[in-house]
C-alpha cells in the first residue's frame, strides 16, 4: 500500500451492534480512512472511522398546495428534511408557514403534490399509523378517565382492554399520573392533560413521535416544567421526536437540530445544529452559546416581519 492517503469504503455489518451516542441514538460506520503518518515507519497506518446516522425520516423535494376558493395556494415548497434514529428535531417558523402540514404529511394524514417521504430509507406512500402523533390539543374524551384516555390508541390498534390497561398502569408513575388513573379530564391541570395525551402517544410504541406544539397553550412555568419532563422522558425512551414549535428557546433547549421555515410558502431557510451540552436546563438561555444560536435562528427569520419576530421571542 502506498504511503499516500487512501480511503476504503466499508458497508456496515448488520450483525454488529449499533453504536450509542448521548444525543443521537444509533450510528453505523460509513467509511474507514487509512492514512500514513510520516514519522512512523513504512507500513504503519492510523485508523480513523467516520460515522453517519441511521435516518428514520427523510423528506425530499416536497411540495404541497391547497385549493382555497378555486385558487391553489402553495403552502410548502422544495422541503428537504431528515431526522436520525433517536434524534430530537424541531421545526420552527411563522404561523401559517406549513409546519403542521409537514407533520400531517409525515404522519400520512395528507399526501404531498410532489416529492418523497422515506421511513427507514424506504419510500412509503401509505404512512398512516407509522408514527405516534400528538396534536396541538390534547383531544381527551371527557367521558373517559385518565386511564381509559391513555389506552385509546392501543384499543384502536386491536389490543385487548385488559392488556392495554396493564401497559398504561406500568407507566403512570413515570408520567406523573400515579393516583389520577380514575380521574376525568375536567379535574386535571393543563400540564397533566398533556401528560395523558403524551402517554397515549407513547403507548402505541412507534419509533417516531410527532409533536405539534404540545405546550403552546400552557403558562410559562408549566411549559418549562413540561419541557424538562419531556427531555428526561425522551432520553429514557430513545425515540425519534419531531417537534413543531413557535418558541425559539423551547426548540434550542430540547433539540439536536432545528429547521427554520420561511413564511408561506414554507421553505427551509436554515438548518441549525444545536451543539449545547446535555443535560440542558432553563438557566442556559443567558449563556453565550445559547444566545448565539438564538440570534442565528432569529436572523434566518429576519425577513418575516417584526410582528412574527416578536411572537417568536415570547
Amino acid at each position: 500500500m502506498s504511503q499516500a492517503e487512501r480511503v476504503a469504503l466499508n458497508a456496515a455489518d448488520p450483525c454488529e451492534p449499533d453504536l450509542g451516542n448521548t444525543s443521537v441514538g444509533n450510528w453505523r460506520p460509513s467509511r474507514v480512512l487509512y492514512c500514513a503518518w510520516p514519522p512512523f515507519r513504512k507500513g504503519v497506518f492510523l485508523l480513523a472511522t467516520m460515522f453517519e446516522p441511521e435516518v428514520k425520516i427523510k423528506v425530499q423535494g416536497l411540495n404541497k398546495s391547497f385549493s382555497v376558493r378555486g385558487q391553489y395556494i402553495l403552502v410548502l415548497e422544495g422541503i428537504d428534511f431528515y431526522a436520525a434514529s433517536g434524534e430530537f428535531v424541531s421545526i420552527i417558523g411563522p404561523s401559517g408557514c406549513g409546519k403542521t402540514t409537514l407533520l400531517n404529511i409525515i404522519a400520512g394524514l395528507e399526501q404531498p403534490d410532489t416529492g418523497t417521504v422515506e421511513l427507514d430509507n424506504i419510500p412509503v406512500t401509505d404512512r398512516l399509523g407509522s408514527a405516534g402523533y400528538m396534536q396541538q390539543k390534547d383531544l381527551l374524551m371527557p367521558w373517559r378517565t385518565v386511564l381509559d384516555n391513555a389506552i385509546l390508541g392501543l384499543e384502536i390498534h386491536g389490543v385487548s382492554r385488559k392488556e392495554a390497561r396493564a401497559r398504561a398502569l406500568d407507566l403512570m408513575e413515570a408520567f406523573g399520573l400515579k393516583g389520577f388513573e380514575k380521574e376525568y379530564p375536567y379535574t386535571l391541570s393543563g400540564g397533566m392533560r398533556q401528560r395523558v395525551a403524551f402517554l397515549r402517544t407513547v403507548l402505541v410504541s412507534k419509533a417516531v413521535m410527532l409533536l405539534d406544539e404540545p405546550f403552546g397553550a400552557l403558562d410559562a412555568l408549566t411549559r418549562a416544567q413540561m419541557q424538562g419532563w419531556l427531555i428526561d422522558l425522551w432520553e429514557s425512551l430513545g425515540k425519534t421526536i419531531v417537534l413543531v414549535t413557535h418558541d425559539v428557546d423551547e426548540a434550542l433547549l430540547l433539540s439536536d437540530r432545528v429547521y427554520v421555515l420561511s413564511s408561506i410558502p414554507g421553505r427551509v431557510q436554515r438548518e441549525v445544529q444545536v451543539d449545547l451540552p446535555r443535560p440542558r436546563h432553563p438557566s442556559m438561555v443567558i449563556e453565550t452559546g445559547f444566545i448565539q444560536l438564538k440570534t442565528d435562528i432569529l436572523g434566518a427569520l429576519r425577513g418575516v416581519g417584526p410582528q412574527v419576530q416578536q411572537e417568536l421571542l415570547r
